[in-house]
């Protein structure tokens, strides 16, 4: 695997793809930090790994996603009340900075990774045809990328990204 810091120059001008988990992160924590280790989706987290994640997102330009995640985004991000209010309105900023593939789910379910990885992740892996830099914490979404020969940073060695940054 490249250099973390170096992939991250080299993608700058061309986008930065957060895989779901990342992005409820980033979501959570900007919605409330101190959430982040008390919300089920989200407490194999740090705020620490929430500001690592929100320094690598601002040395991009573009941020890639697809409907896919951010359906999935939406599914896993249930807080209640006031929090909820502010995620969905986290939500919203996120859709309307990023740039959206959409790819037809007819079109994801035929790449070889579907049936190991399922729809959300195929959709990511079938964006391999792009230019981005794409980060994880999911290892066999890692795996299937860097067998397509993309740029893929796994989160979950983010000392390594502590580091870069």
């Amino acid at each position: 695997m490249n250099d973390a810091f170096q992939l991250i120059r080299k993608h700058r001008g061309e986008g930065l793809l957060v895989d779901t988990n990342l992005l409820l992160l980033h979501l959570v924590g900007k919605t409330n930090p101190g959430r982040i280790q008390n919300f089920k989706r989200t407490s194999r987290y740090t705020v620490e790994d929430f500001d690592v994640l929100v320094e690598i997102i601002a040395q991009f330009g573009t941020l890639i996603t697809t409907p896919h995640v951010l359906t999935e985004l939406s599914n896993l991000g249930r807080l209640q009340g006031d929090e909820q209010l502010s995620f969905r309105s986290c939500f919203v900023d996120v859709i309307e900075q990023a740039t959206e593939h959409c790819d037809e789910s007819r079109s994801v379910v035929k790449d070889p990774s579907f049936e190991r990885l399922g729809p959300t992740d195929a959709a990511i892996s079938a964006l391999s045809r792009h230019n981005y830099l794409f980060l994880t914490d999911d290892m066999d979404l890692c795996i299937t990328l860097l067998n397509r020969g993309v740029d893929v940073v796994n989160f979950s060695y983010q000392q390594q990204l502590r580091w870069a940054l």
